[in-house]
């Protein structure tokens, strides 16, 4: 009976001097996700009643991190999502034509980059402070999705944008949660 109590005692003291981090795990992953916005042509532009220069187009968008292969059997003890960056690449713009301006948002924390003159293939890290990065993190946190809309205005219609967005993160969680 001793020896239990002298090893819960030593337990705890061993516990209190590392204190909750030796309880905890973490590792880096990339969250991933693909938006894909259909740009169309206005009935009035098929019809030619109507010239049109910019075609408007938008899509929202649901990033799960249950998606993450790493992350799902971590996601009841997840305790922090820290986000590194956000890559943006672009693609089935035709040749020679551009989105001349597009808008990344992340909904509900209502931040928003705006980019301009994209073209197929282009890759972009948004360009986002470390307390916006922070917001995004504790969202994606507490919540485990985000919210991302992408919109703006195409040169050309009909076609496809895809929006392929890259979030490189650290993800700490509990071990005996």
């Amino acid at each position: 009976m001793r020896q239990i109590s002298a090893f819960a005692v030593l337990l705890t003291m061993l516990l209190a001097i590392s204190g909750c981090d030796a309880l905890t795990t973490s590792f880096d992953t990339t969250l991933s996700t693909t938006v894909q916005a259909t740009v169309e042509q206005p009935e009035e532009v098929k019809s030619g009643l109507k010239e049109v220069t910019l075609y408007p187009f938008s899509e929202t968008h649901v990033l799960d991190v249950q998606d993450n292969d790493k992350i799902k059997d971590y996601i009841d003890r997840i305790r922090e999502i820290e986000i590194k960056s956000v890559e943006c690449t672009f693609t089935g713009i035709p040749s020679g034509e551009t989105v001349a301006e597009l808008d990344v948002a992340f909904q509900p924390v209502n931040i928003s980059v705006s980019l301009a003159s994209l073209s197929n293939g282009d890759v972009v890290t948004l360009d986002l402070s470390h307390d916006l990065l922070n917001s995004i993190s504790t969202h994606l946190t507490d919540n485990k999705k985000i919210t991302i809309v992408i919109s703006g205005k195409a040169t050309y219609a009909p076609m496809v944008l895809s929006t392929l967005l890259e979030i490189p993160v650290k993800v700490t969680a509990g071990i005996l949660d």
